[in-house]
């Protein structure tokens, strides 16, 4: 079934307020912590819904993106970038957090070593990390799951 004629940009601007309307609540009730925080969830939410009506993967998260992306947009919400994004990023005043494993291979921490066990884990942390950068959406998934699933 083709999108034009089940999915209008009327219909789609009335969802994508619908959407930004439910992240603003969430928000101010201190629920999500970013006017990104429901990104991921309302996107697969309006995938699947849009999957059982019939419609095609691709064209259902390709609409699914949209609103999302025009809701966030509605709201005036700017996307942080990579670095920002990283827990090291923000750290509370007066808070330490003393690391005690190696951050690329999880083994314990030796002497003076602060994050990575050995200038090998670091180095292969930082190359993963800059591939990961550097990459496409497809390939960024692709490479997260395949790291989380070595880990495991």
């Amino acid at each position: 079934m083709p999108i034009s004629e089940t999915f209008t940009k009327r219909r789609s601007l009335n969802m994508a307020g619908a959407v930004a309307q439910v992240i603003r609540l969430e928000f101010e009730a201190g629920r999500i912590s970013t006017l990104y925080g429901l990104e991921g969830v309302l996107r697969a939410a309006l995938r699947s819904s849009l999957c059982l009506l019939g419609w095609h993967w691709g064209d259902a998260q390709q609409a699914a993106t949209d609103i999302v992306g025009a809701a966030h947009s509605l709201l005036g919400a700017e996307r942080p970038d990579w670095y920002e994004g990283q827990p090291e990023y923000v750290v509370a005043e007066d808070l330490l957090i003393e690391r005690t494993r190696c951050r690329r291979c999880h083994k314990p921490l030796q002497g003076n070593c602060r994050k990575y066990c050995s200038a090998l884990c670091r180095s292969g942390h930082h190359h993963a990390l800059n591939r990961i950068r550097e990459a496409s959406a497809e390939m960024t998934i692709d490479m997260v799951v395949r790291s989380v699933w070595r880990a495991s």
